[in-house]
This record gives structure tokens, sequence and C-alpha cells, in this order.
């Protein structure tokens, strides 16, 4: 399955038939069921020239999921792993959902 979001839209946006225009950005989040197991990705594109805001936006989320995936490791709480995105997203001034 294929969920999109255009700007505004936080997540799970549903594909229509708005054409993307100069500026905007757009997530992708596909998910795969396949042989019993799901998997889930996401990412973020700029279409054509974005904003500096938006720009930085795109920086900050990919450099916030690299620090939660460092916090994986045996015996650690799963939690420290959104604890992580959420303190570092502050940091740089953006909120998480």
């Amino acid at each position: 399955s294929l969920c999109t979001s255009v700007n505004e839209v936080i997540c799970h946006g549903i594909p229509d038939s708005r054409p993307l225009e100069d500026g905007d950005i757009v997530n992708l989040d596909i998910t795969v069921f396949y042989e019993g197991v799901h998997g889930d990705c996401s990412a973020t594109f700029p279409v054509g020239n974005v904003s500096r805001e938006d720009t930085e936006l795109m920086e900050v989320t990919r450099a916030a999921l690299d620090v939660g995936v460092a916090q994986v490791q045996p015996g650690r709480a799963f939690q420290s792993i959104g604890a992580a995105i959420e303190q570092y997203a502050r940091y740089r001034g953006f909120a998480v959902c």
C-alpha cells in the first residue's frame, strides 16, 4: 500500500488527483505484507524548488531517524527510540506528532 502526504498533511495521506507543484514536499509511506511479514518505509522528497524551512524540515527528520536508530541495542527499552527522536527534534525547533 502507498500513502502520499503532501505539504501539511502529517501522515497517511490518501493519493488523489491533485498535481504536485513546484515547492511542494511529498512523503511516500510504503507498506508491504509478504510471506507473513510487514515491512514499512517512509521518505519525504522535494518537488522542484522548496523553501529553506521545508529543506530544514527534511534534513532534521532524516537526522532524527539516525538518532533513533542509534538507540537500538539489546536490553534497551523500545521507548528510548522515540524519546531520542523527540528530544532531537525539539532541540532543532520542531515538534513530533
